[in-house]
């Protein structure tokens, strides 16, 4: 935030009327990126009032990013700007809402709400495994 003027950059995977309201949380000269393909495939419209704050939009497709040859050499620095973040504590797990099967409609309507960061995981069966990270560095 800039001290109550705004957010001076957005990471958004949020469609619709919420992708709206994320950018009319931007401060002047702030920066969005937009990581959500729902609105892109749509064509919506986004506005171009939010300009006048002197902002760059950026669309980015990561899974294109990902599957591109060409883009080894970025590929091994967001690894490696990401291991850095998760070491200084910067970036950490997503906050993780669970749900049970037979709270189905529940889930739904946390979704829905738009109240929830993280995210939200309906449990259909208790499964007990035992998950290894692996992290490769270059």
């Amino acid at each position: 935030m800039s001290c109550s003027s705004g957010v001076d950059l957005v990471l958004n995977s949020l469609a619709e009327e919420k992708l709206q309201a994320s950018v009319r949380c931007m401060a002047n000269h702030g920066r969005f990126l937009e990581i959500g393909k729902f609105d892109m495939s749509k064509n919506a419209s986004l506005g171009m009032a939010v300009f006048l704050k002197n902002v760059t939009f950026h669309g980015i497709l990561v899974d294109a990013l990902l599957s591109d040859p060409e883009l080894v050499r970025e590929k091994h620095e967001v690894a490696s700007l990401v291991r850095q973040g998760i070491a200084s504590g910067a970036v950490r797990p997503l906050n993780t809402h669970v749900f049970k099967k037979d709270q189905a409609e529940a889930a739904f309507r946390f979704l829905a709400s738009g109240k929830h960061m993280g995210k939200v995981v309906l449990e259909v069966c208790a499964l007990t495994f035992l998950v290894l990270m692996h992290f490769y560095a270059h």
